[in-house]
């Protein structure tokens, strides 16, 4: 069964993302695995092999907070399935161990909560996600702290439709597909390439994409906006997509995201983002 991982660095961010998470993993009918990235009094703690998941291999002197909070959660509702909720300690691990622990047990995405407040420097030990998310094969989803919990009904994808990678739009069509969601992919020229033509554009998604991705709730959007701040504006406020999705590093990423991703998300980003990598 498919695993979503989620950082858990003892911080209200952290716990509003494992709730995400935990709803997310409910309608995907996947696995949780909580990565605490804090000291705990637990000792000798053993990770947990994601195809080994089992409730008698949660050690259970851990630090209990945030999946004990989460099992109440899941005990509450009436879900059908209940996901699995396991945990493992990485705080003593540097960035290219997390990146082999997700890697190694074939982990589908993984989280972690961020807050669009400016972030004051403090010595405290903290993941160089960017690190992270360059070192493995599954994608990264930032969730805003102030974004309310939903289920996500629209999902945007941001790519010049000349280098739309198929693999992420059937990962997104398998994302969406449980949750009904419409999944569209919004064409953005970059920079130094001519716009395409409207009739140009939409036969290539047809034969292309569409073809390829077999989703009855995929959509195209050709946008001639080149001012990103604009665009990402229309996407959220005008458009009211729940989710925003680019490539690490390539095409509009930076314009969007920074140069390098950090705890917090640019202001206007108020929805999650999904981040796939290189």
């Amino acid at each position: 069964m498919k695993t979503i991982f989620v950082i858990n660095d003892n911080k209200a961010e952290a716990k509003h993302a494992a709730e995400f998470a935990l709803s997310l993993a409910t309608n995907l009918r996947m696995n949780i695995l909580l990565g605490n990235f804090y000291i705990t009094d637990t000792k000798n703690v053993e990770l947990v092999p994601v195809g080994n998941f089992s409730p008698d291999t949660v050690n259970d002197d851990f630090n209990p907070d945030l999946s004990y909070h989460l099992r109440l959660l899941l005990n509450k509702s009436n879900t059908v399935f209940k996901p699995e909720i396991l945990e493992t300690d990485i705080y003593s691990m540097d960035e290219s161990a997390i990146a082999e622990l997700i890697n190694k047990n074939g982990i589908w995405m993984f989280i972690k909560g961020v807050t669009n407040e400016v972030v004051e420097p403090n010595n405290n030990k903290i993941i160089k996600i960017q690190t992270v998310l360059n070192k493995v094969l599954c994608p990264l989803m930032l969730i805003p702290f102030d974004w309310k919990i939903k289920d996500m009904e629209r999902m945007v994808y941001l790519a010049d439709l000349r280098y739309c990678r198929i693999q992420i739009v059937k990962y997104l069509a398998e994302l969406a597909k449980p949750l009904n969601a419409d999944l569209m992919i919004a064409h953005l020229t970059a920079k130094g390439l001519p716009h395409m033509a409207e009739q140009y554009a939409l036969n290539i998604f047809n034969e292309e994409v569409a073809l390829n991705v077999s989703y009855e709730n995929l959509y195209f959007n050709n946008i001639r906006e080149r001012d990103l701040t604009v665009a990402v504006d229309v996407f959220i406020n005008g458009l009211h997509n729940d989710l925003l999705v680019v490539v690490n590093h390539r095409f509009h990423f930076e314009e969007i995201i920074g140069t390098y991703i950090t705890e917090n998300l640019p202001s206007n980003i108020t929805v999650p983002v999904l981040i796939f990598p290189f």
